[in-house]
Parts: structure tokens; sequence; C-alpha cells
């Protein structure tokens, strides 16, 4: 085995690792956010160590792969998430608490997340890409279990600020999991039940927390499923059973035909036109070259707000215009040409298909999805990373 075999060898230890503790931490991070939202504490104990040992097995799996992948992609990538990262630390050491302040550095506004977006240099290795496929498959059964657990124990809540303290985290790694896993699986008859449950546990953890836009992107999955079927007869009659078994459950179960009841009552509450149209008419051009930087707030019926149901605008606030024309070229400009493009295969339009889902979520159609230190995010990266080592090989694109 020569020295590069050896480094690759090591690059896989160390990104499965850091993705298993950080796969492990969802849980905790799920009971923190209820720690948070019933009593107000947000202290971490022991757990804390697999956060941190997580980030930091990606952070060097990251380092190393950005110099052993230098010839696998194209040099405008390297540039792209060079300009993203200096940018942003330049950003964050003059605006920012301090690089002693590791909250800070690992907010979505410090230099922690545009690290491991350096994931993306990872998935160029076809052994490893392989291994992370059959992990998401480990992570959507761990989280499920997280799920069924809460389910037994807690319930789903007298309302949905009681649903989200107890099952968020669970549902927005879920959203960005189930469906590249339902999709990936579509000609694997071995694992057509993990294929099914993937996805069925999604939804029915969308429904759980009441969240408009992760039950919108279920649908579009299964849109996007059902127009790569061939047999689009069987499928339809297999859907509709399904939908009624699934509907019959609703009803019949007191938890969750609760929630189908509040979500009715959410279905026409618009809480997003307000918040955007109050947050353009704060800001200015010179604010969107620039940045913002790190404290920077907005005023909303009254209160200071960091954030905002829009991650584009908000990225193009905070970290200002070069930042956001980078990431944005990496995240949705290249994946939506390979989706596009005819004649695709279906492993890569599957992948470009969550990038494209990711661009909209970001654009609002989805909450609570941004990028972060999150178990999540990680897996976005990956996939993300494995569309610009494909577009890196295609002669046409060169």
């Amino acid at each position: 085995m020569n020295k590069t075999d050896n480094i690759n060898k090591l690059v896989t230890y160390l990104f499965i690792i850091g993705l298993a503790l950080g796969l492990i931490f969802v849980y905790f991070a799920q009971e923190r956010l209820y720690s948070k939202m019933s009593s107000g504490s947000i202290s971490l104990g022991p757990e804390r160590y697999f956060r941190s040992l997580s980030v930091i097995f990606i952070f060097i799996s990251v380092l190393i792969s950005i110099f052993q992948s230098r010839k696998k992609y194209l040099p405008k990538f390297f540039i792209a998430y060079l300009l993203i990262l200096g940018y942003i630390t330049i950003n964050y050491l003059f605006t920012g608490p301090g690089l002693d302040d590791i909250t800070g550095l690992m907010d979505t506004k410090g230099i922690g997340p545009w690290i491991c977006l350096g994931l993306i240099f990872v998935g160029f290795d076809d052994k490893r890409y392989e291994i992370f496929k059959k992990f998401l498959l480990v992570a959507v059964l761990v989280i499920s279990a997280y799920v069924i657990y809460s389910l037994v124990v807690y319930g789903i809540g007298l309302y949905r600020g009681q649903s989200l303290a107890k099952y968020r985290v669970y549902a927005t790694n879920l959203v960005w999991i189930s469906p590249f896993v339902f999709l990936i699986l579509k000609d694997n008859k071995k694992l057509r039940f993990i294929r099914i449950f993937a996805i069925i546990i999604g939804i029915s953890t969308a429904l759980v927390t009441l969240t408009r836009s992760f039950l919108l992107i279920f649908l579009m999955v299964i849109i996007f499923d059902f127009i790569h079927t061939k047999k689009k007869t069987f499928y339809a009659i297999g859907g509709v059973l399904v939908g009624i078994l699934f509907i019959y459950v609703l009803l019949n179960s007191e938890a969750l035909s609760t929630s189908l009841e509040l979500l009715q009552q959410r279905g026409t509450n618009d809480t997003r036109s307000n918040q955007l149209n109050a947050f353009l008419s704060q800001i200015n051009v010179y604010d969107l070259i620039v940045g913002t930087g790190f404290d920077s707030t907005w005023d909303f019926n009254g209160r200071q707000y960091p954030y905002l149901d829009n991650q584009w605008l908000l990225l193009l606030w905070w970290a200002g215009l070069i930042p956001a024309m980078m990431y944005f070229y990496l995240t949705a400009v290249i994946p939506f040409k390979l989706f596009i493009k005819k004649g695709q295969d279906y492993e890569t339009r599957v992948e470009s298909f969550v990038l494209v889902i990711w661009t909209l979520a970001c654009a609002g159609v989805s909450i609570y999805s941004t990028m972060s230190v999150d178990f999540y995010f990680f897996i976005i990266c990956v996939i993300q990373g494995r569309l610009l080592y494909k577009y890196s090989k295609r002669s046409e694109y060169r």
C-alpha cells in the first residue's frame, strides 16, 4: 500500500468517526433544545465532548483532503472555497467575540461551519463515498430510534412548542437524510424496506413538529421519485394504498391526529412575508457589499433578531457579497447545471436534486436549516462535493 492509499484510508477513518460522533450528538442536541425551551438552560455536560471531537475529526479530514484532492477538482472550486473562508475569517476577526470563544467560532456566523464546508473535497474517493452512503442508512435507523423512543416516553406534546422541543433536531436531520436514502435505494430490492421506512419516518416526524416546509420538501421528493419510475401505474396504485393506510393511522392515532388538526390550523398562517418585508426595509447596498458582521441584528416588531428565514439574504447581509456569491456558485449554480443536463445518470440526478432542494430551503422554503457544524450540514457538504468532483471530471466543463 503506497503513501496515497494510506492517506486516503486515514481520511476515511477520520471522516467516518467525525460523522459517527456527530450522529450520536444529534440526541444530545435535541435534549439541549428541550432544556433550553423548557427551562432556559443551554449548558452541556460531558456529552459536549461528542460534539467537540466530531468537529475536530471533521476539521482534520478537511485539512488533509484540501491538499490531497488538489488535482481532483477544478482550480476555481478551491479558489471559491478559499474566498469564502478567507472573507468570513476576516469578518469574524474584526466583528466576532474572539478566537477564544468556542461558541462564537462554531456559530453560523463563525469560522467553524465554513471550515466544515471543506467536506466538499472529501467525497472524490469512490470507496469512501460508498461507505458514506451505507453510513446514511445507519443514520436513518439511529435517528428513527431516537424519534420512536421519544414518542413512547414523551408523546408528541399538547401544542407545537412542546413538539418542537422534543423533535425539531430529529426532524431537521431527517429532512436531509431520509430523501437521499429513499431515492438512492430506488433500485435496491434487498433494502426496499429501509427505503420505505426512511420516507415514512421522515414525513411522520415533520408532521409531529407541524413543519409545513418539511412536508413540502417530502412532497417534492415523492414527485421526483414518481417521475423517475417506469411503472407509474403500479406506483400510483401503491401510493394510493400507502396514503390511505397513512391517513387511517393519522385519524385513528390520537397523537398524530392532533398534529394534523394543528397543521390545518397553521395552513393559512403566513409567518414569513411580514418578516421578510421588515428585514428588506432595513438593509442598504453598502451592508450587502461588505457585510454587517457577527453581532448584526435587525428590528422586527420591537425585538432585535440576528437571524432570518432566508439564508441567502442572511449570508449576503452579515458576510458580504463575495462569500455569498461564491457559496451560491458552489451550492446552487453547479448542482443546477448537472440537474438540468439531459442523459444524466440517476445517482447524479438524485445528488443534484438534493442540492436543488437545499438551495430552495436556504431561500426560505425550509426553516431550521442553515450552514452550521450540525450533522445534517456535513451530509449536505459531502453530497455537494461529490457533484463538484463529477463536474470536474467531465471534459465539457473544463
